[in-house]
């Protein structure tokens, strides 16, 4: 692995959540979950601190982003109603 494993998978995870706050939020939000999870498990694996701290920061965007879509809320209020 390399010296900066998890830190390019983090960015583009914030980068997918910020995109997903201003925009279809449908999309993006769960994309950039996706891609968290893959810098998460990298980041840990490789013991990075600085990949580590990036996909920290992607996942409190892709919260917030979550927080603020309408649709998403909704799917996940109607699965849990289930």
């Amino acid at each position: 692995m390399s010296k900066n494993s998890g830190i390019i998978p983090g960015i583009i995870a914030c980068v997918l959540a910020i995109l997903g706050m201003f925009t279809i939020g449908t999309l993006f939000i769960p994309l950039a979950a996706v891609v968290a999870l893959i810098g998460t498990l990298v980041a840990v694996k490789s013991k990075n601190i600085g990949g580590i701290g990036v996909v920290i920061l992607a996942w409190i965007l892709t919260i917030v982003g979550f927080a603020l879509s309408p649709v998403l809320l909704g799917i996940m209020g109607v699965s849990m109603a289930s």
